[in-house]
């Protein structure tokens, strides 16, 4: 199996983690932009976080530069 697969399946394992454990965390994307909230759901391509407001946001995980434990400032 290649390396980049490999990272793959850690971050698959980290996403299932952070979502089975309700653990709210912030993603951050390429751009700068900050989404906190709990991972609710993930596949292959994009990932769903929860926010604080209720409010469901989908993001591609080719846009997502850092996810970070914890709802930082």
């Amino acid at each position: 199996m290649a390396n980049g697969q490999n990272a793959g399946f850690q971050q698959d394992d980290r996403l299932q983690q952070l979502s089975e454990n309700g653990i709210d965390c912030t993603v951050i994307t390429v751009n700068g932009a900050r989404i906190q909230g709990k991972i609710e759901a993930f596949d292959r391509f994009v990932i769903v976080v929860r926010t604080p407001a209720s409010k469901q946001s989908l993001i591609y995980k080719h846009a997502v530069s850092t996810i970070v434990e914890g709802m930082g400032k």
